[in-house]
């Protein structure tokens, strides 16, 4: 009746109320702020209600019905017949080997259902008859040939794991309360601001469930949105009058329910922990081991769930297609810039790794679905979704990076100078080759009124790209046992005094409309490894000039971090662990010149020694040729990082682009 008088044709309450709480101090109602006048998220959505569907409980009995029929969403809903995003129960992938032999669960078992087991371990024999009898059961459910899955009800997790637990399962409640009542005005600000940039949910998805009830979101991923949209409070005319919600009580609360979810995993658990990685670090205590060990874990439940294989052919609806495939390369750019900034080897490995590339069908939103925002500070959709895809093809290229040239392996056998260079070539030459093809929307200088804009964090994370692969280059150089052409050495060291100008001048590049958009976890990560590498090539310096221009470029470096430090958290992350790293020493300390040019020069052979050669002798085309023809093999390893010496004809070789093509090792004095 209560449907039938709001005008709704169809009940969506379809689960009892939830539990009475007791009322709390902090529930006393308050003076009626502008956002409590907010009834929905969006227009034209019904009101968010107080009663609504609760979440199952894991005490409940949730009958299993066949795979055909929709489980426990409305028939019109956008949740019908999805794999990983069902209310009442979870599901798991059935690999080719393990304890299930897939001919015979094809054979025998697709299709049926299997009652939970009469007792399993801690579950005591009244409690496993009543599942019994209420038809808690698993099925099997075939999502494409070869692909199955156990689907369970969360019902089917033994009851002595909700017993034995040290704390009570979060309440959805209690999220709400902490947020309360700016809860809408939040998912506003986190699909505005954040969610263009990094599309791991379906905000159509999110905002159906979120409208009947907020109840309907798992209790991880409502108080993972909130605690991200804090950050951009300022950006609500609404909120600028209102205390602030207490960020820190969220996170905290999500990462304990997060922790709860793993017993029953679900897209929105991944979707939760990578928003949750997300936040500020702090310099002091990065706690680089949590971040690692939970990224390994994330990483670990998206195989669960079946994220690394190809879904394009499975029995699931269009939109879970492309969710999937969004929410598999969050993973792996996660786990390859995490790699990369925590010295760590990838945990995705490329042979096991069968996820399509992004593709523009992959994404549920376009320009029309932008809301109108007079205040300003929204992150276009369009772009967002070219920066996405973009991000996914860099952080492959890096995974590749830091596997064959920083991997166990590839440090104790690819030690030469000439290996190297072998090595880094095809590297080189993607990346050069991603950058140039690099749509306008996605360069630095691609601002709009009123707009912020997210591109700053892909040009700072493929500048670190860069670094990391250079600097291989560099300690290869003075560790070579089997010699390194002088004059090739006195050119690379001047094309990495190039290259240290450019990073100096892409930070002085960045504008408030960059660093107040959202930036990935990774970012501060970046500019350390970016100062690191200025640090390094300032204490391998082999003359006086090459080491005061070095220092000035350091100084520059620094003050460009210290006048934008309030406009990004990571640029006060790398700022403050820059100087704990060592970044006053690496500055201020006389390099050993004697030292660096004997390290070097005990290993040249070839042409004379040309470290105090003229810079005008290094930009003749005779100097040129000599490299070329002097040492045919080393030359045409290293035509990637030149592009064309002779012509100079590719547009590469601009110093007004330098900053953003970073394999172009050529140096002004080479523009003849």
């Amino acid at each position: 009746m209560t449907c039938q008088s709001l005008g709704i044709s169809s009940c969506t309450f379809l689960e009892p109320p939830p539990r009475k709480r007791r009322a709390l101090a902090t529930d006393v109602p308050g003076p009626v702020s502008p956002v409590q006048q907010q009834a929905t998220v969006f227009r034209g959505h019904r009101p968010v209600g107080s009663q609504g569907a609760a979440s199952t409980s894991p005490s409940q009995s949730v009958p299993i019905e066949a795979d055909d029929q929709p489980f426990d969403y409305p028939q019109q809903s956008l949740l019908t017949k999805t794999l990983g995003l069902e209310k009442g129960r979870f599901s798991e992938l059935i690999g080719p080997g393990g304890e299930h032999d897939w001919q015979l669960l094809q054979k025998y078992r697709v299709g049926d259902s299997e009652p939970i087991a009469a007792a399993g371990p801690g579950q005591n024999a009244p409690e496993a008859a009543a599942l019994h009898a209420a038809g808690v059961k698993r099925t099997m459910r075939k999502v494409n040939e070869g692909v199955l899955f156990s689907m369970a009800p969360d019902a089917a997790i033994p009851q002595y794991l909700a017993k034995n637990q040290l704390r009570a399962e979060v309440d959805i409640d209690d999220i709400e309360m902490l947020a309360r009542p700016h809860g809408p005005a939040l998912i506003k600000l986190y699909f505005r601001i954040v969610h263009p940039s990094f599309p791991i949910l379906h905000k159509e998805v999110f905002i159906e469930k979120y409208n009947r009830t907020y109840r309907e979101i798992n209790p991880h991923l409502l108080a993972a949105v909130y605690a991200l949209a804090v950050r951009w409070w300022s950006y609500d005319a609404g909120l600028l009058l209102e205390k602030k919600v207490d960020e820190a009580a969220l996170v905290k609360i999500a990462l304990q329910s997060v922790q709860d979810a793993v017993h029953r995993p679900r897209l929105n658990t991944i979707q939760a922990g990578l928003l949750l990685l997300q936040r500020h670090r702090d310099p002091f205590f990065a706690d680089n081991s949590w971040m690692w060990s939970f990224t390994s874990s994330l990483i670990g439940l998206g195989q669960h769930l079946g994220l690394h294989l190809d879904c394009s052919d499975w029995a699931i609806p269009e939109w879970e297609k492309g969710l999937r495939r969004r929410l598999a390369w969050a993973l792996f750019t996660q786990d390859a810039f995490a790699a990369m900034i925590l010295g760590r080897p990838c945990l995705i490995s490329p042979t096991d790794w069968a996820v399509a590339p992004l593709q523009s069908g992959d994404f549920s939103e376009s320009s029309k679905d932008e809301e109108a925002n007079s205040y300003g500070g929204s992150v276009s959709i369009e772009d967002g979704k070219l920066l996405f895809i973009e991000l996914a093809k860099l952080s492959d290229i890096t995974a590749r990076v830091l596997r064959e040239l920083y991997s166990v392996d590839s440090l104790a056998t690819v030690t030469e100078c000439q290996q190297v260079l072998a090595v880094a070539k095809p590297l080189g030459n993607e990346l050069a080759d991603l950058l140039q093809r690099l749509p306008a929307n996605l360069k630095m200088d691609n601002l709009q009124q009123v707009r912020l804009c997210a591109n700053g964090f892909f040009h700072l994370a493929l500048q670190a790209t860069a670094v990391v692969l250079h600097r291989r280059l560099l300690w290869s150089m003075h560790a070579s046992a089997a010699g390194v052409d002088a004059q090739f050495v006195h050119f690379f060291r001047a094309a990495q005094r190039q290259r240290a100008k450019n990073l100096v001048q892409f930070v002085s590049r960045l504008r408030p409309e960059h660093m107040e958009a959202f930036w990935f976890f990774a970012a501060g990560g970046c500019g350390v490894i970016i100062g690191s590498f200025l640090g390094l090539v300032r204490v391998t310096s082999t003359t006086v000039d090459e080491s005061e221009e070095l220092k000035a470029l350091m100084d520059e470096f620094e003050w460009q971090l210290r006048i934008k430090a309030k406009m990004g958290e990571w640029v006060s992350y790398t700022l403050t662990r820059l100087r704990m790293l060592g970044w006053d020493d690496w500055k201020n300390t006389e390099p050993d010149f004697a030292a660096n040019a004997a390290d070097i020069g005990a290993h040249s052979k070839g042409l004379p020694n040309v470290l105090e050669t003229d810079r005008a002798a290094l930009s003749s085309h005779s100097t040129i040729n000599g490299l070329q023809h002097g040492t045919p093999e080393l030359y045409n390893s290293t035509t990637w990082l030149t592009e064309d010496l002779d012509g100079l004809s590719s547009n590469f070789l601009s110093l007004e682009d330098g900053f953003e093509f970073p394999f172009s090792l050529m140096t002004p004095m080479l523009e003849t």
